[in-house]
């Protein structure tokens, strides 16, 4: 707690901070994957994207599967890989020469490439016991909906999921996990100004993607995220509890399912 321009008022952070919401968020994606998997295990599965499910999912999945294979077009997203020991990052480039060489042969395949991702062609290079794709959709938008294929790649596989993401009773253009950390901390932050005391209250958001994706900065993206996600202005401390509670109120509104698809 800080003091703002005279000591009547006081300057309050959460103890919640970025990450720990984008953690909690890739959590449920993987706790609704791995619930729709039944404790099945593989010999080799491929996870599509690192950023920002992909890296925890295939960390979790490691113990389910002989062997873990998580490709990304960046090739420096391999430095936000926890696990790296047990874990086979490959850029395109690695993906390609494997795909060309047979080297490829997994029985669960995961895409989370969402919106403009993997195009179905790739996957129609496999035959898994498990295919499953990540639906980027959270609400009806025409420009959305003509972009988004997933149900074009889901045409391979013995078994097929979608995976879906909402927040109950609040509204997402995407389920990106991104976007849900973003709405959910400036939703957040609407329902603390309404609380008595409160002077006003400013979510600690940055253009996150441009550190990761423009200047290729991992460190510097891994110490934006580990920032305390709300800074509020208040008359009372006493609030500070209530921030958080707030905060972990629309965390929890975060639900991801796996839907079957039929053959």
């Amino acid at each position: 707690m800080r003091c703002g321009i005279t000591e009547t008022v006081k300057t309050l952070e959460s103890k919640t901070k970025v990450v720990d919401v984008i953690y909690s968020i890739v959590e449920e994606k993987t706790r609704a994957v791995k619930y729709f998997l039944e404790g099945e295990e593989f010999k080799e599965t491929l996870i599509f994207g690192a950023y920002l499910c992909g890296n925890y999912m295939a960390s979790s999945l490691v113990n389910d599967s002989e062997k873990v294979i998580l490709v990304d077009i960046y090739p420096h997203l391999k430095d936000i890989v926890r696990n790296n020991k047990d874990i086979t990052f490959m850029d395109i480039n690695s993906f390609n020469l494997a795909l060309r060489n047979n080297k490829l042969n997994p029985d669960l395949v995961i895409d989370l490439t969402g919106l403009g991702g993997l195009c179905p062609e790739v996957i129609s290079n496999f035959d898994p016991e498990v295919l499953i794709v990540e639906n980027p959709k959270g609400v009806y938008d025409r420009d959305i909906f003509q972009v988004d294929n997933s149900l074009e790649r889901l045409k391979v596989g013995r078994r097929r999921g979608l995976l879906n993401t909402y927040r109950i009773s609040r509204v997402s253009k995407t389920s990106g996990t991104m976007t849900l950390v973003i709405d959910t901390i400036l939703d957040a932050c609407h329902e603390i100004r309404e609380l008595e005391g409160v002077l006003y209250v400013i979510p600690n958001l940055k253009y996150y993607e441009g550190f990761l994706f423009h200047e290729k900065n991992v460190k510097k993206f891994m110490g934006e995220i580990n920032t305390p996600a709300i800074t509020v202005s208040c008359l009372d401390e006493d609030i500070h509890p209530k921030i958080d509670e707030i905060l972990r109120r629309n965390i929890d509104r975060v639900k991801s399912f796996v839907e079957e698809i039929d053959r």
